[in-house]
């Protein structure tokens, strides 16, 4: 188990046997820090900060599988090694255990993300149980899982957002069981890895095109009401159409077109939960001119069409 260590900027407001939520203050800013015990050995952290910089402490037991999830802005921190290690939009990273004290830093002073926690040695019976029970043998997943070397970045993908993506809009009322659920798909993503592969693919992109891809994305998150072609956006970056797509995939672990996609329907689902527009208005808004093109694509996205979708928010 991992638990938080409270002092004068962590604040613990909120304490039952399944949740925790601690508040987090500092000069930098604030954010909010949610614990559901979902089994034993077995916990989710949701994280929603807005500050530049956090130093935590946790308190660890035993032997762990750490799966961190960044949903928007991003993390570093400097390892043991004294290496700098990040984490990036809907980027995943594999660690054997949380650091016992250390500072953050938050470039764009905003993180919000999901850690799936297993204590190995007190879940592992829940989970054969869990597991056996819709016929999946846990012990083999976790013999798949173990030759991963640790820590482990796997760049962004839809598979990866397949898989965390309605874990950030839940209800509260479903979330125990659609944890263990989730649990069981994360598992088994994880089992298919090559123990022998290299996914630390963004170290492979020159330092001179880093910038230009950051760039980049943020060309595409500004401009989601438009149709930009490759060889607009390979102007306003100065580098070729081919060694753009090239690089953003290295980066990002997606197309050009496809992360745009992804990023209009995260959209899209946030304007439809706001309900301040109507559904041709958000589908103007993401770059959609016939709301029928934009209800395929959504439903394609989220399993729902745009109206089932608000009417459940």
């Amino acid at each position: 188990m991992i638990t938080p260590i409270t002092d004068k900027n962590l604040i613990r407001i909120q304490n039952t046997d399944f949740f925790s939520h601690y508040m987090l203050q500092n000069k930098t800013g604030t954010g909010h820090l949610l614990l559901y015990n979902i089994l034993p050995g077995l916990q989710v952290f949701y994280s929603n900060f807005h500050l530049k910089e956090f130093t935590f402490n946790f308190e660890n037991q035993g032997k762990s599988l750490i799966v961190l999830h960044c949903h928007n802005g991003s993390a570093e921190w400097l390892n043991s090694e004294s290496l700098l290690k990040s984490m990036e939009e809907n980027g995943l990273l594999l660690l054997d255990q949380m650091p016992a004290c250390k500072t953050y830093s938050f470039p764009v002073q905003c993180y919000h993300g999901i850690a799936v926690v297993f204590s190995m040695d007190r879940c592992k019976s829940e989970l054969v149980n869990m597991f056996k029970a819709v016929g999946v043998d846990f012990a083999a997943l976790v013999q798949k899982i173990q030759p991963l070397t640790l820590p482990l970045k796997l760049p962004s993908s839809e598979h990866v957002s397949h898989i965390f993506s309605e874990l950030y809009r839940l209800p509260k009322n479903i979330r125990l069981p659609y944890f263990k659920i989730k649990v069981l798909e994360l598992m088994l993503f994880l089992s298919r890895l090559d123990a022998e592969a290299n996914y630390e693919t963004a170290a492979l992109i020159p330092s001179a095109y880093k910038a230009k891809m950051e760039l980049l994305r943020e060309i595409l998150r500004e401009n989601i009401e438009d149709h930009l072609t490759l060889e607009e956006l390979s102007k306003q970056i100065d580098m070729s159409p081919t060694q753009m797509k090239k690089y953003f995939k290295l980066a990002y672990g997606d197309s050009i077109y496809s992360y745009l996609k992804t990023y209009r329907m995260k959209t899209a689902s946030q304007l439809l939960q706001d309900g301040k527009f109507n559904i041709a208005e958000v589908a103007s808004r993401v770059g959609y001119t016939n709301s029928s093109k934009f209800a395929q694509a959504f439903k394609e996205y989220t399993g729902r069409s745009p109206k089932e979708f608000r009417n459940k928010s």
